[in-house]
Protein backbone atom coordinates (compact mmCIF):
# COMPACT_ATOMS: atom_id res chain seq x y z
CA UNK A 1 0.00 0.00 0.00
CA UNK A 2 2.54 2.15 0.94
CA UNK A 3 4.78 2.07 -2.21
CA UNK A 4 1.69 3.86 -4.34
CA UNK A 5 2.38 7.47 -5.36
CA UNK A 6 -0.85 8.68 -4.11
CA UNK A 7 -2.96 7.23 -1.35
CA UNK A 8 -6.71 7.94 -1.25
CA UNK A 9 -8.05 8.74 1.62
CA UNK A 10 -9.80 5.41 2.10
CA UNK A 11 -6.50 3.96 2.03
CA UNK A 12 -4.66 6.57 4.42
CA UNK A 13 -7.34 5.19 6.96
CA UNK A 14 -6.66 2.00 6.73
CA UNK A 15 -3.28 2.17 7.51
CA UNK A 16 -3.99 3.60 10.16
CA UNK A 17 -6.43 0.52 11.33
CA UNK A 18 -3.89 -1.71 9.98
CA UNK A 19 -0.64 -0.37 11.51
CA UNK A 20 -2.28 -1.03 15.30
CA UNK A 21 -1.91 -4.88 14.52
CA UNK A 22 1.26 -7.11 14.63
CA UNK A 23 1.37 -9.85 11.75
CA UNK A 24 3.32 -10.71 8.52
CA UNK A 25 1.02 -11.10 5.20
CA UNK A 26 1.61 -15.34 4.15
CA UNK A 27 0.77 -16.07 0.44
CA UNK A 28 -1.75 -18.51 -0.05
CA UNK A 29 -2.84 -19.66 -3.63
CA UNK A 30 -6.10 -18.02 -5.50
CA UNK A 31 -7.89 -21.16 -5.59
CA UNK A 32 -8.19 -22.10 -2.14
CA UNK A 33 -8.45 -18.55 -1.03
CA UNK A 34 -11.79 -18.08 -2.29
CA UNK A 35 -13.55 -16.75 0.78
CA UNK A 36 -11.02 -14.04 1.55
CA UNK A 37 -11.15 -13.10 -1.78
CA UNK A 38 -15.24 -12.65 -1.84
CA UNK A 39 -15.22 -10.51 1.18
CA UNK A 40 -12.96 -8.19 -0.20
CA UNK A 41 -14.95 -7.18 -2.42
CA UNK A 42 -17.68 -5.96 -0.42
CA UNK A 43 -16.02 -3.13 1.89
CA UNK A 44 -19.16 -3.54 4.68
CA UNK A 45 -19.07 -7.45 4.69
CA UNK A 46 -16.18 -7.06 7.39
CA UNK A 47 -18.51 -5.32 9.83
CA UNK A 48 -21.60 -7.66 8.70
CA UNK A 49 -19.18 -10.91 9.88
CA UNK A 50 -19.02 -9.34 13.52
CA UNK A 51 -22.15 -7.64 13.83
CA UNK A 52 -24.64 -10.33 12.77
CA UNK A 53 -22.42 -13.50 12.90
CA UNK A 54 -20.42 -12.88 15.85
CA UNK A 55 -17.25 -13.96 14.28
CA UNK A 56 -14.42 -12.32 16.13
CA UNK A 57 -11.71 -13.75 14.83
CA UNK A 58 -12.57 -14.57 10.35
CA UNK A 59 -14.51 -17.03 7.96
CA UNK A 60 -11.93 -19.28 8.29
CA UNK A 61 -12.14 -20.09 11.80
CA UNK A 62 -15.71 -20.51 11.83
CA UNK A 63 -15.76 -22.81 9.12
CA UNK A 64 -13.34 -25.11 10.65
CA UNK A 65 -14.82 -25.11 14.10
CA UNK A 66 -18.30 -25.50 11.63
CA UNK A 67 -16.65 -28.87 10.37
CA UNK A 68 -16.36 -30.99 13.68
CA UNK A 69 -20.28 -30.60 14.55
CA UNK A 70 -21.07 -31.00 10.74
CA UNK A 71 -21.53 -35.38 11.46
CA UNK A 72 -21.30 -35.30 7.74
CA UNK A 73 -18.20 -32.83 6.97
CA UNK A 74 -16.57 -34.68 10.12
CA UNK A 75 -17.53 -37.94 8.53
CA UNK A 76 -15.40 -36.64 5.72
CA UNK A 77 -12.09 -35.04 7.01
CA UNK A 78 -11.79 -38.31 9.29
CA UNK A 79 -11.97 -40.35 5.93
CA UNK A 80 -9.23 -37.63 4.51
CA UNK A 81 -6.73 -38.34 7.53
CA UNK A 82 -6.92 -42.28 7.18
CA UNK A 83 -6.23 -41.39 3.44
CA UNK A 84 -9.14 -42.73 1.71
CA UNK A 85 -8.28 -43.13 -1.93
CA UNK A 86 -11.84 -42.62 -3.59
CA UNK A 87 -12.81 -39.93 -0.73
CA UNK A 88 -9.50 -38.05 -1.65
CA UNK A 89 -10.60 -37.91 -5.28
CA UNK A 90 -13.28 -35.54 -4.91
CA UNK A 91 -11.83 -33.72 -1.42
CA UNK A 92 -9.30 -32.36 -0.15
CA UNK A 93 -8.01 -30.25 3.20
CA UNK A 94 -6.22 -27.31 2.49
CA UNK A 95 -5.21 -24.56 5.61
CA UNK A 96 -8.11 -26.41 7.41
CA UNK A 97 -10.60 -26.03 4.77
CA UNK A 98 -12.21 -28.60 2.70
CA UNK A 99 -12.55 -27.95 -1.12
CA UNK A 100 -14.63 -30.38 -3.45
CA UNK A 101 -13.28 -30.88 -7.00
CA UNK A 102 -15.50 -31.59 -9.91
CA UNK A 103 -14.34 -31.07 -13.33
CA UNK A 104 -11.73 -28.59 -12.56
CA UNK A 105 -13.39 -26.42 -10.47
CA UNK A 106 -12.91 -26.69 -6.65
CA UNK A 107 -15.36 -25.29 -4.69
CA UNK A 108 -15.58 -24.53 -0.83
CA UNK A 109 -17.37 -27.31 1.12
CA UNK A 110 -19.68 -25.04 3.54
CA UNK A 111 -20.91 -26.92 7.18
CA UNK A 112 -24.28 -27.81 8.64
CA UNK A 113 -23.75 -24.30 10.02
CA UNK A 114 -27.15 -21.81 9.21
CA UNK A 115 -25.39 -18.42 9.95
CA UNK A 116 -22.54 -19.41 7.34
CA UNK A 117 -24.70 -20.60 4.77
CA UNK A 118 -26.60 -17.61 5.28
CA UNK A 119 -24.29 -15.69 4.45
CA UNK A 120 -22.89 -17.26 1.57
CA UNK A 121 -26.93 -17.50 -0.20
CA UNK A 122 -26.49 -13.81 0.70
CA UNK A 123 -23.25 -12.88 -1.52
CA UNK A 124 -24.36 -15.04 -4.18
CA UNK A 125 -27.66 -13.67 -4.18
CA UNK A 126 -28.20 -10.27 -2.54
CA UNK A 127 -24.88 -9.03 -2.42
CA UNK A 128 -25.03 -9.65 -6.22
CA UNK A 129 -27.78 -7.58 -7.96
CA UNK A 130 -31.59 -9.80 -6.26
CA UNK A 131 -31.21 -12.42 -9.79
CA UNK A 132 -33.48 -15.17 -9.57
CA UNK A 133 -33.21 -18.65 -8.63
CA UNK A 134 -30.95 -19.44 -12.13
CA UNK A 135 -28.13 -16.69 -11.69
CA UNK A 136 -27.67 -17.26 -7.63
CA UNK A 137 -27.54 -21.26 -8.31
CA UNK A 138 -25.08 -20.25 -10.84
CA UNK A 139 -22.88 -17.98 -8.64
CA UNK A 140 -22.94 -20.82 -5.93
CA UNK A 141 -21.94 -23.28 -8.35
CA UNK A 142 -19.09 -21.63 -8.77
CA UNK A 143 -17.97 -21.79 -5.22
CA UNK A 144 -19.37 -23.42 -2.71
CA UNK A 145 -20.61 -27.02 -2.04
CA UNK A 146 -23.23 -28.51 0.48
CA UNK A 147 -25.61 -30.98 -0.10
CA UNK A 148 -29.01 -29.53 0.43
CA UNK A 149 -27.47 -26.01 -1.53
CA UNK A 150 -29.77 -26.10 -4.46
CA UNK A 151 -32.66 -26.52 -2.39
CA UNK A 152 -31.59 -23.80 0.06
CA UNK A 153 -31.02 -21.49 -2.82
CA UNK A 154 -34.30 -21.93 -4.11
CA UNK A 155 -36.24 -21.16 -0.93
CA UNK A 156 -33.76 -18.08 -0.33
CA UNK A 157 -34.86 -16.69 -3.36
CA UNK A 158 -38.19 -17.37 -3.09
CA UNK A 159 -38.54 -15.45 0.67
CA UNK A 160 -36.06 -12.80 -0.35
CA UNK A 161 -38.45 -9.82 0.12
CA UNK A 162 -37.36 -7.25 -1.56
CA UNK A 163 -37.41 -9.36 -4.67
CA UNK A 164 -40.94 -10.29 -4.02
CA UNK A 165 -41.72 -6.19 -3.62
CA UNK A 166 -39.18 -5.57 -6.68
CA UNK A 167 -39.94 -7.78 -9.05
CA UNK A 168 -43.08 -8.17 -11.41
CA UNK A 169 -45.17 -11.60 -12.12
CA UNK A 170 -44.68 -13.59 -14.94
CA UNK A 171 -47.05 -16.25 -14.18
CA UNK A 172 -50.88 -15.94 -15.55
CA UNK A 173 -53.08 -13.32 -13.23
CA UNK A 174 -54.99 -14.67 -10.08
CA UNK A 175 -58.78 -14.73 -9.90
CA UNK A 176 -61.11 -16.41 -12.17
CA UNK A 177 -63.62 -14.78 -14.87
CA UNK A 178 -67.32 -15.04 -12.73
CA UNK A 179 -69.71 -12.58 -14.38
CA UNK A 180 -72.90 -10.97 -12.95
CA UNK A 181 -75.58 -12.53 -12.85
CA UNK A 182 -78.03 -11.65 -16.14
CA UNK A 183 -81.06 -9.66 -15.33
CA UNK A 184 -84.65 -11.14 -15.30
CA UNK A 185 -85.80 -8.05 -17.25
CA UNK A 186 -85.36 -4.72 -19.10
CA UNK A 187 -84.83 -1.75 -16.49
CA UNK A 188 -83.70 -3.84 -13.69
CA UNK A 189 -80.06 -3.37 -13.42
CA UNK A 190 -77.82 -0.84 -15.49
CA UNK A 191 -73.93 0.05 -15.81
CA UNK A 192 -72.52 3.44 -15.73
CA UNK A 193 -69.26 5.45 -16.49
CA UNK A 194 -68.07 8.32 -17.82
CA UNK A 195 -65.41 8.77 -20.46
CA UNK A 196 -63.18 11.03 -21.06
CA UNK A 197 -62.90 12.11 -24.72
CA UNK A 198 -59.64 14.47 -23.71
CA UNK A 199 -60.82 17.19 -25.67
CA UNK A 200 -63.51 20.39 -25.31
CA UNK A 201 -66.20 20.73 -27.78
CA UNK A 202 -67.34 24.02 -28.64
CA UNK A 203 -70.40 23.82 -26.41
CA UNK A 204 -67.84 23.33 -23.43
CA UNK A 205 -68.86 19.40 -23.29
CA UNK A 206 -65.97 16.99 -22.52
CA UNK A 207 -66.99 13.87 -20.46
CA UNK A 208 -70.10 11.22 -22.06
CA UNK A 209 -72.20 10.08 -18.96
CA UNK A 210 -72.21 6.20 -20.20
CA UNK A 211 -75.76 4.34 -19.09
CA UNK A 212 -76.33 0.82 -20.23
CA UNK A 213 -78.49 -1.40 -19.47
CA UNK A 214 -77.75 -5.40 -18.57
CA UNK A 215 -80.41 -6.95 -19.58
CA UNK A 216 -81.22 -5.19 -23.01
CA UNK A 217 -78.00 -3.93 -23.62
CA UNK A 218 -79.68 -0.19 -24.53
CA UNK A 219 -77.80 2.76 -23.96
CA UNK A 220 -78.30 6.48 -22.99
CA UNK A 221 -75.09 8.87 -23.80
CA UNK A 222 -75.24 11.94 -22.10
CA UNK A 223 -72.40 14.86 -22.68
CA UNK A 224 -71.06 16.84 -19.86
CA UNK A 225 -68.41 19.28 -18.87
CA UNK A 226 -65.43 18.39 -16.92
CA UNK A 227 -66.37 19.78 -14.11
CA UNK A 228 -69.67 18.38 -13.55
CA UNK A 229 -70.75 17.87 -9.74
CA UNK A 230 -72.76 14.90 -8.36
CA UNK A 231 -76.00 16.94 -8.27
CA UNK A 232 -75.57 17.44 -12.38
CA UNK A 233 -75.00 13.22 -12.66
CA UNK A 234 -78.40 13.13 -10.86
CA UNK A 235 -80.13 15.39 -12.24
CA UNK A 236 -79.46 14.05 -16.00
CA UNK A 237 -79.53 10.49 -14.59
CA UNK A 238 -82.99 10.94 -13.72
CA UNK A 239 -83.70 12.88 -17.00
CA UNK A 240 -82.55 10.59 -19.53
CA UNK A 241 -83.20 7.25 -17.98
CA UNK A 242 -85.67 7.61 -14.72
CA UNK A 243 -87.96 9.56 -16.74
CA UNK A 244 -88.24 7.18 -19.51
CA UNK A 245 -87.86 3.55 -18.04
CA UNK A 246 -88.11 3.95 -14.28
CA UNK A 247 -85.87 3.32 -11.55
CA UNK A 248 -83.55 0.25 -11.29
CA UNK A 249 -82.80 -2.06 -8.35
CA UNK A 250 -79.01 -1.90 -8.96
CA UNK A 251 -76.09 0.32 -10.48
CA UNK A 252 -72.88 -1.02 -11.49
CA UNK A 253 -70.35 1.26 -11.60
CA UNK A 254 -66.10 1.97 -10.90
CA UNK A 255 -65.53 4.12 -7.75
CA UNK A 256 -65.41 7.57 -9.51
CA UNK A 257 -65.71 10.18 -6.50
CA UNK A 258 -69.31 10.70 -8.21
CA UNK A 259 -70.47 7.64 -7.39
CA UNK A 260 -68.89 7.35 -4.09
CA UNK A 261 -69.99 10.68 -3.07
CA UNK A 262 -72.35 10.79 -0.12
CA UNK A 263 -75.35 12.51 -1.96
CA UNK A 264 -75.44 9.93 -4.67
CA UNK A 265 -75.45 7.32 -2.45
CA UNK A 266 -77.99 9.02 -0.12
CA UNK A 267 -79.92 9.73 -4.02
CA UNK A 268 -79.99 5.75 -4.78
CA UNK A 269 -81.18 4.84 -0.93
CA UNK A 270 -83.89 7.20 -1.64
CA UNK A 271 -84.98 5.62 -4.51
CA UNK A 272 -84.49 1.78 -3.78
CA UNK A 273 -81.42 1.41 -5.82
CA UNK A 274 -78.25 -0.79 -4.36
CA UNK A 275 -75.07 0.44 -5.60
CA UNK A 276 -72.12 -2.44 -6.41
CA UNK A 277 -69.00 -0.26 -6.96
CA UNK A 278 -66.17 -2.33 -8.89
CA UNK A 279 -62.97 -2.72 -7.16
CA UNK A 280 -60.15 0.01 -7.62
CA UNK A 281 -58.68 -0.04 -10.77
CA UNK A 282 -60.37 -3.36 -12.03
CA UNK A 283 -62.22 -2.09 -15.18
CA UNK A 284 -63.42 -6.05 -16.02
CA UNK A 285 -65.85 -5.88 -13.37
CA UNK A 286 -67.79 -3.17 -15.48
CA UNK A 287 -67.28 -4.88 -19.04
CA UNK A 288 -70.40 -3.67 -19.91
CA UNK A 289 -69.75 0.05 -19.80
CA UNK A 290 -66.22 -0.39 -20.97
CA UNK A 291 -66.98 -1.92 -23.78
CA UNK A 292 -70.14 0.35 -24.77
CA UNK A 293 -66.77 2.73 -24.58
CA UNK A 294 -64.98 1.19 -26.75
CA UNK A 295 -68.27 1.10 -29.37
CA UNK A 296 -68.70 4.69 -28.79
CA UNK A 297 -65.33 5.82 -29.96
CA UNK A 298 -65.60 3.64 -32.43
CA UNK A 299 -68.65 4.83 -34.04
CA UNK A 300 -67.80 8.50 -33.34
CA UNK A 301 -64.79 8.64 -35.37
CA UNK A 302 -66.31 8.59 -38.67
CA UNK A 303 -68.31 11.19 -37.82
CA UNK A 304 -67.10 14.04 -35.99
CA UNK A 305 -64.87 16.98 -37.80
CA UNK A 306 -60.88 16.41 -38.20
CA UNK A 307 -61.00 19.53 -34.68
CA UNK A 308 -62.93 17.02 -33.25
CA UNK A 309 -64.96 20.04 -31.21
CA UNK A 310 -68.56 18.49 -32.76
CA UNK A 311 -67.95 15.44 -31.14
CA UNK A 312 -71.18 16.17 -28.37
CA UNK A 313 -73.26 17.00 -31.44
CA UNK A 314 -73.44 13.45 -32.81
CA UNK A 315 -73.97 11.49 -29.71
CA UNK A 316 -77.74 11.32 -30.48
CA UNK A 317 -77.05 9.81 -34.23
CA UNK A 318 -74.39 7.61 -31.94
CA UNK A 319 -76.55 6.07 -29.19
CA UNK A 320 -78.86 5.66 -31.96
CA UNK A 321 -76.53 3.61 -34.40
CA UNK A 322 -75.71 1.40 -31.34
CA UNK A 323 -79.18 0.49 -30.50
CA UNK A 324 -80.76 -0.12 -33.87
CA UNK A 325 -77.59 -2.93 -34.29
CA UNK A 326 -77.68 -6.33 -33.66
CA UNK A 327 -76.38 -6.79 -30.52
CA UNK A 328 -74.00 -10.69 -30.13
CA UNK A 329 -74.44 -10.97 -26.92
CA UNK A 330 -78.40 -10.76 -27.06
CA UNK A 331 -79.00 -11.84 -30.71
CA UNK A 332 -81.10 -8.74 -32.07
CA UNK A 333 -81.06 -5.10 -31.17
CA UNK A 334 -81.36 -3.61 -28.09
CA UNK A 335 -84.20 -1.44 -29.17
CA UNK A 336 -86.40 -4.08 -30.42
CA UNK A 337 -85.80 -5.25 -26.48
CA UNK A 338 -86.05 -2.32 -24.49
CA UNK A 339 -88.63 -0.73 -26.45
CA UNK A 340 -90.65 -3.96 -27.26
CA UNK A 341 -90.34 -2.84 -31.11
CA UNK A 342 -87.72 -2.34 -33.50
CA UNK A 343 -88.01 1.29 -34.71
CA UNK A 344 -88.30 1.89 -38.49
CA UNK A 345 -85.34 3.03 -40.60
CA UNK A 346 -85.07 4.78 -43.96
CA UNK A 347 -84.61 1.90 -45.84
CA UNK A 348 -87.85 -0.36 -43.82
CA UNK A 349 -90.19 1.91 -46.03
CA UNK A 350 -88.98 -0.26 -49.34
CA UNK A 351 -89.27 -3.07 -47.98
CA UNK A 352 -92.66 -4.85 -47.34
CA UNK A 353 -93.45 -5.77 -43.18
CA UNK A 354 -92.33 -9.66 -43.29
CA UNK A 355 -94.25 -9.72 -39.32
CA UNK A 356 -98.27 -8.91 -38.54
CA UNK A 357 -98.49 -5.94 -36.18
CA UNK A 358 -99.68 -6.91 -32.42
CA UNK A 359 -101.38 -4.31 -30.77
CA UNK A 360 -99.46 -3.68 -26.91
CA UNK A 361 -101.79 -5.23 -24.49
CA UNK A 362 -102.75 -8.18 -26.34
CA UNK A 363 -101.72 -11.41 -24.92
CA UNK A 364 -100.25 -12.25 -28.51
CA UNK A 365 -97.80 -9.33 -27.62
CA UNK A 366 -97.22 -10.46 -24.18
CA UNK A 367 -96.43 -13.83 -25.67
CA UNK A 368 -94.46 -12.59 -28.03
CA UNK A 369 -92.07 -10.17 -26.19
CA UNK A 370 -91.49 -12.94 -23.26
CA UNK A 371 -90.24 -15.82 -25.76
CA UNK A 372 -88.06 -12.52 -27.29
CA UNK A 373 -86.62 -12.11 -23.47
CA UNK A 374 -86.13 -15.73 -23.14
CA UNK A 375 -84.07 -16.00 -26.39
CA UNK A 376 -82.12 -13.12 -24.87
CA UNK A 377 -81.53 -14.96 -21.64
CA UNK A 378 -80.17 -18.04 -23.87
CA UNK A 379 -78.22 -16.09 -25.93
CA UNK A 380 -76.42 -14.52 -23.07
CA UNK A 381 -76.04 -17.65 -21.04
CA UNK A 382 -74.46 -18.79 -24.20
CA UNK A 383 -71.76 -15.60 -24.33
CA UNK A 384 -71.18 -15.70 -20.82
CA UNK A 385 -69.86 -19.38 -21.24
CA UNK A 386 -68.03 -18.91 -24.20
CA UNK A 387 -66.18 -15.55 -22.43
CA UNK A 388 -65.45 -17.89 -18.95
CA UNK A 389 -64.34 -20.86 -21.10
CA UNK A 390 -61.69 -18.41 -23.26
CA UNK A 391 -60.76 -15.89 -20.70
CA UNK A 392 -59.68 -18.35 -17.91
CA UNK A 393 -57.32 -20.21 -19.89
CA UNK A 394 -55.50 -17.51 -18.62
CA UNK A 395 -56.24 -17.23 -15.53
CA UNK A 396 -55.07 -18.92 -12.03
CA UNK A 397 -57.84 -19.22 -8.84
CA UNK A 398 -57.11 -17.61 -6.33
CA UNK A 399 -56.27 -19.11 -2.89
CA UNK A 400 -55.86 -16.65 -0.23
CA UNK A 401 -57.48 -16.76 3.55
CA UNK A 402 -58.28 -14.08 5.57
CA UNK A 403 -55.36 -14.17 7.84
CA UNK A 404 -53.14 -14.78 4.82
CA UNK A 405 -50.08 -12.03 3.84
CA UNK A 406 -50.11 -10.65 0.85
CA UNK A 407 -48.44 -8.00 -1.50
CA UNK A 408 -50.25 -5.22 -3.36
CA UNK A 409 -49.36 -3.87 -6.57
CA UNK A 410 -47.69 -0.38 -6.72
CA UNK A 411 -49.99 0.91 -9.33
CA UNK A 412 -53.19 0.21 -7.15
CA UNK A 413 -51.93 2.51 -4.20
CA UNK A 414 -51.07 6.63 -4.99
CA UNK A 415 -48.16 7.99 -6.34
CA UNK A 416 -46.37 10.03 -4.25
CA UNK A 417 -45.42 13.41 -5.48
CA UNK A 418 -41.82 13.58 -7.21
CA UNK A 419 -41.47 9.95 -7.29
CA UNK A 420 -41.42 8.13 -10.42
CA UNK A 421 -43.48 5.16 -11.50
CA UNK A 422 -40.85 3.46 -13.47
CA UNK A 423 -38.23 3.41 -10.32
CA UNK A 424 -40.85 2.37 -7.61
CA UNK A 425 -40.98 -0.96 -6.29
CA UNK A 426 -43.66 -3.56 -8.14
CA UNK A 427 -45.77 -4.47 -4.89
CA UNK A 428 -46.28 -2.82 -1.18
CA UNK A 429 -46.61 -4.79 2.02
CA UNK A 430 -47.05 -7.05 2.92
CA UNK A 431 -50.51 -6.43 4.65
CA UNK A 432 -53.33 -9.22 6.05
CA UNK A 433 -56.33 -9.97 4.10
CA UNK A 434 -59.08 -9.13 6.08
CA UNK A 435 -62.11 -10.50 4.35
CA UNK A 436 -62.99 -12.07 1.33
CA UNK A 437 -65.53 -9.48 -0.30
CA UNK A 438 -69.03 -10.96 -1.92
CA UNK A 439 -70.47 -14.15 -0.60
CA UNK A 440 -68.13 -16.13 -2.96
CA UNK A 441 -65.37 -18.05 -0.98
CA UNK A 442 -62.94 -17.75 -3.98
CA UNK A 443 -62.83 -14.33 -4.12
CA UNK A 444 -62.07 -12.62 -6.32
CA UNK A 445 -62.13 -9.94 -4.61
CA UNK A 446 -60.28 -8.86 -1.25
CA UNK A 447 -60.34 -6.73 1.76
CA UNK A 448 -57.00 -5.64 2.95
CA UNK A 449 -55.37 -4.20 5.99
CA UNK A 450 -53.22 -1.32 3.98
CA UNK A 451 -51.80 1.15 5.44
CA UNK A 452 -53.58 3.74 7.38
CA UNK A 453 -51.97 6.89 5.58
CA UNK A 454 -52.73 5.35 2.10
CA UNK A 455 -56.24 6.76 1.09
CA UNK A 456 -57.47 3.74 -0.82
CA UNK A 457 -60.53 1.73 -1.17
CA UNK A 458 -58.80 -1.51 0.61
CA UNK A 459 -60.66 -4.04 -1.59
CA UNK A 460 -58.69 -5.78 -4.55
CA UNK A 461 -59.21 -8.20 -6.79
CA UNK A 462 -56.72 -11.34 -6.45
CA UNK A 463 -54.93 -9.96 -9.92
CA UNK A 464 -54.04 -6.83 -8.22
CA UNK A 465 -52.34 -9.38 -5.29
CA UNK A 466 -49.65 -11.31 -4.96
CA UNK A 467 -49.13 -14.03 -2.21
CA UNK A 468 -46.00 -13.27 0.51
CA UNK A 469 -44.23 -16.12 0.81
CA UNK A 470 -41.60 -16.31 4.28
CA UNK A 471 -39.60 -18.95 6.08
CA UNK A 472 -37.70 -19.35 9.36
CA UNK A 473 -34.60 -21.70 8.05
CA UNK A 474 -32.63 -18.43 7.33
CA UNK A 475 -33.08 -16.30 10.81
CA UNK A 476 -29.26 -14.81 9.74
CA UNK A 477 -30.44 -13.34 7.04
CA UNK A 478 -29.34 -9.96 6.42
CA UNK A 479 -31.99 -7.08 6.53
CA UNK A 480 -34.45 -6.97 3.90
CA UNK A 481 -36.02 -3.28 4.54
CA UNK A 482 -35.38 -0.68 1.81
CA UNK A 483 -33.06 1.92 2.25
CA UNK A 484 -34.22 4.74 4.77
CA UNK A 485 -34.85 8.65 3.62
CA UNK A 486 -32.13 10.75 5.22
CA UNK A 487 -31.91 8.33 8.59
CA UNK A 488 -35.81 8.54 8.58
CA UNK A 489 -37.76 5.75 8.93
CA UNK A 490 -41.43 5.48 7.03
CA UNK A 491 -44.42 5.06 9.03
CA UNK A 492 -47.36 2.56 8.00
CA UNK A 493 -49.56 3.06 10.67
CA UNK A 494 -49.99 4.60 14.06
CA UNK A 495 -51.49 1.99 16.49
CA UNK A 496 -51.97 3.81 19.59
CA UNK A 497 -50.90 7.33 20.86
CA UNK A 498 -50.23 9.77 23.87
CA UNK A 499 -50.78 13.30 24.36
CA UNK A 500 -47.57 15.00 26.68
CA UNK A 501 -48.54 17.84 28.64
CA UNK A 502 -46.17 20.60 27.20
CA UNK A 503 -44.78 22.73 29.93
CA UNK A 504 -45.09 26.58 29.65
CA UNK A 505 -42.32 28.37 29.89
CA UNK A 506 -41.80 30.60 32.95
CA UNK A 507 -42.99 33.94 33.27
CA UNK A 508 -40.52 36.98 33.60
CA UNK A 509 -40.09 39.11 36.27
CA UNK A 510 -38.69 42.15 35.92
CA UNK A 511 -37.01 44.05 39.07
CA UNK A 512 -38.83 47.16 39.79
Amino acid sequence: MRTQPVLSDALKCWIEVIEQYDFGPQYLKGEYNKVADALSRRPDFSGALITEFSLTNNVTQSLVEAYREDQFMSEILRRLEAKDKKTSVEFELVNGLLFLEKAGNKRLCVPNSESLRSLFLGECHDATGHFGYKKTAANLLQRFWWPTMMRDAQLYVETCQVCQWDKPRTQTPLGLLKPLPIPERPGESLSMDFMDTLITSKNGMRHIFVIVDRFSKYARLVAMPETAKTEYVIKMFKENWVRDFGLPKSIVSDRDVRFTSELWKAAATEQGTQLQMTSGNHPEANGQAEQLNRAVQHLLRPYIKPNQVDWDEKLALVASLYNNAVHSAIGMSPNSLQLTFKPRLPLDFLLPEHESTVAPGTLEFAHRYEQKMQQAVEQMQKAQAAMIESENRHRRPSTFQVGDRVWVKSSELGQEYGISRKLMPQYFGPWEVLDIAGTDPDGPSYVVRISGHLHTYPVFHASKLAPFKETDQFPSRRSMLPPTMNGEVDIDDIVDHREMPVQKPPKAKAAV
